[in-house]
């Protein structure tokens, strides 16, 4: 089984994003072979996810991977968001391919989302490709402000998001800077072996404009995605 080692150039930027001043923990040079995880992503069984909008395909992620990960970022995690020292880390992730083209995409497929409305749950993106794909947005929700939807802000959020939608269907690519009901704020560019992770209330998308999406993972939008929060 191959074991992931993180590289000894790894490096850490930490920075506050928009109005909410919502933390984002960039990482870069994270293991020191990341083509052996993307070899091992070419061979992965790939399925479409049932319960999430991701656009696209999914695959199990080896524990030899995450495992290494998680210990790496215990320090750098509890100085950015405040987790307490030394509390049990649960994890749950996937590789992720986005194939789906924008004119396929379904109009909810084309707005930010948040991933759950717990402030406590961070997400986790680890771009494992090269070439001209787009890295992760924040946004704003115009008729709200909100830039983070946590549960005091949840029920406002879905309805007015579905009503807009309702009567304003989404433009011809994904989430970017011309979304209409919503502002780009920031964004995290996609480098090769760079990782990011935020809050997972927090208004987000991948960049995927409307170009081809090559279902083939040494060539596509390939990234590991996670979920880390405090096993309780």
């Amino acid at each position: 089984m191959t074991f992931f080692e993180l590289s000894p150039q790894i490096s850490f930027q930490f920075r506050r994003i928009g109005r909410e001043k919502q933390p984002l923990l960039v990482v870069d040079h994270v293991l020191a072979d990341p083509d052996a995880l993307v070899a091992l992503a070419a061979d992965a069984a790939y399925y479409v996810p049932e319960h999430t909008h991701y656009p696209g395909v999914n695959a199990r992620l080896p524990e030899a991977y995450y495992q290494p990960l998680l210990a790496g970022l215990r320090a750098p995690l509890e100085k950015a968001f405040g987790l307490p020292r030394g509390a049990g880390l649960d994890y749950f992730g996937f590789f992720a391919l986005a194939t789906r083209t924008a004119d396929a995409a379904l109009p909810i497929q084309k707005i930010p989302h948040h991933d759950c409305p717990d402030p406590g749950r961070l997400a986790m993106v680890h771009y494992l490709c090269r070439g001209p794909y787009g890295g992760t947005g924040f946004f704003r929700h115009r008729a709200s402000g909100f830039e983070s939807v946590d549960a005091r802000r949840h029920e406002a959020y879905v309805a007015a998001s579905r009503a807009e939608l309702a009567v304003a269907a989404p433009g011809a690519a994904y989430a970017g800077e011309g979304t209409a009901g919503y502002a780009l704020i920031d964004y995290a560019e996609l480098v090769f072996n760079r990782l990011v992770v935020y809050r997972s209330h927090v208004l987000h998308s991948g960049l995927l404009g409307n170009g081809a999406l090559p279902d083939d993972p040494s060539t596509g939008r390939l990234t590991a995605n996670g979920f880390i929060e405090v096993r309780r």
